[in-house]
């Protein structure tokens, strides 16, 4: 899926918090959101995903509007991610169920992601009482089993130890191959070099840069973006 995003802006309470003058998701690619605390990272995942709207501007997805068709090959993992009062596998599988998927494929989704994150004798647990960094899991292994086109991931390390967070990093990268991508939100700089293609970096809800990982971590072109990276060495 390939998303362009168009003069958009959104308001809250009548003030604008963020302005996206153009910027395009394309297939096949890692995408990182970066930016200090309230830049505007998570308001920009949650208004391409469709989870809320832009209060101006335009969004197209492969050339179309949002609607129902578009939002079945979207997946989103929030920060806070709600999880049912079920068995993990339950949680897992709910987005399958959701969308009619046969039990031959929930299985076939179940034994190929959930070696990623290791959590096989978590599988009868009850989601709710996990860990913090176990629900991550959780949540990340049920967005990625949807395969979804285009899937956006909110800070979904955030809550994992570096052991655990590596492995995520794997099934983030397996998430985006093909013709399918990955939004990820991170405030983490080496994880946005090992895991990401694309870097946009936004500072009071506009994009102060953008490139290829390389080219924007390591060549920085903008002011703040350069002492933020030399306060990182």
């Amino acid at each position: 899926m390939n998303i362009r995003v168009m003069n958009a802006g959104k308001e809250y309470n009548g003030k604008e918090v963020l302005y996206i003058e153009e910027l395009n998701f394309k297939e096949g690619y890692v995408y990182a959101l970066m930016g200090l605390n309230g830049s505007g990272k998570t308001t920009l995942l949650q208004c391409t995903s469709g989870l809320e709207e832009f209060t101006r501007g335009s969004v197209q997805y492969d050339n179309s509007s949002y609607d129902e068709s578009i939002k079945k090959d979207i997946a989103v993992m929030l920060q806070s991610p709600y999880l049912f009062n079920s068995s993990v596998i339950e949680n897992i599988i709910i987005g399958l169920k959701f969308r009619k998927f046969n039990k031959e494929v929930a299985l076939e989704r179940i034994n190929s992601y959930v070696p990623y994150l290791n959590i096989d004798d978590l599988l009868s647990k009850n989601a709710r009482e996990l860990s913090g960094g176990e629900q991550a899991k959780v949540s990340l292994l049920r967005t990625a089993i949807l395969e979804a086109k285009m899937t956006f991931l909110d800070e979904p390390t955030a809550s994992m130890d570096i052991e655990s967070t590596l492995r995520a990093e794997k099934l983030i990268k397996a998430m985006a191959v093909g013709k399918r991508s990955v939004v990820l939100v991170t405030h983490d700089l080496l994880q946005a070099d090992r895991v990401a293609d694309f870097v946009i970096f936004l500072d009071k809800g506009r994009i102060i840069e953008q490139g290829e990982t390389n080219k924007v971590l390591k060549f920085p072109e903008h002011k703040l973006l350069r002492q933020i990276l030399m306060r990182s060495d």
